[in-house]
């Protein structure tokens, strides 16, 4: 498959680049900065330009089978409020329908449309976890644009992400009952095969470990 990235420089993304790599996708990412990109592949090609900017966003998905949407702000972001990743999926998809692009997968938090457990959204990410609250109010803008859009959609909503080898993971369309953490590699594994070969009936499935 053709497969547009983006979000390659980050941990979970860059492992999306390299699994799809080694599955014997073609990949195509959209970085601000090319030089940031540590692989080097046949099958990959690198385009310099903004996650939010049309032009950009158009030329990284023309041809494009998917896309695996692995943005974020970057750590725990600077507790602002933020619009990075709503900006990046709604322009995404406007550059989708323009280029007959069928199918999206965005990376998404446990937390977002009252996924995971009541003990975690109404205690511990409110009192313990504020720096949370602005990036899962920007995923629940993603999320709504990709249920006021025409294409397939998968919205994967992930606990803590941790370094570590792909492991087993646990699924769960409401997020209760999953582990507090899924390491990066198990992640991508998920990301991509919600790309490739869809199997789980569910928009906004909840994974850990």
């Amino acid at each position: 498959m053709r497969l547009a990235v983006l979000g390659a420089t980050g941990l979970t993304g860059g492992l999306v680049v390299t699994q799809a790599l080694d599955d014997g996708h073609d990949v195509t990412v959209l970085v601000r900065d090319p030089t940031r990109v540590s692989v080097s592949h046949p099958r990959l090609t690198i385009l310099g330009g903004h996650p939010t900017a049309p032009s950009d966003l158009e030329r990284w998905v023309r041809g494009a089978d998917a896309v695996i949407h692995c943005l974020g702000i970057g750590g725990k972001g600077d507790g602002q409020p933020t619009s990075l990743v709503s900006d990046s999926v709604r322009g995404t998809l406007a550059a989708m329908t323009l280029h007959h692009v069928p199918r999206i997968v965005c990376m998404s938090n446990v937390g977002v449309g009252g996924s995971g457990t009541w003990f975690a959204t109404q205690l511990i990410i409110p009192l313990f976890l504020r720096w949370l609250l602005p990036i899962i109010e920007d995923k629940e803008r993603m999320e709504a644009a990709l249920r006021a859009s025409t294409v397939e959609w998968c919205s994967v909503r992930l606990p803590n992400i941790v370094e570590g080898p792909e492991r087993p993971v646990r699924m769960s369309v409401n997020g209760r009952g999953i582990g507090l953490s899924i390491t990066a590699a198990s992640a991508a594994r998920f990301l991509l095969a919600q790309a490739t070969s869809p199997a789980v009936d569910c928009a906004t499935p909840s994974v850990s470990n």
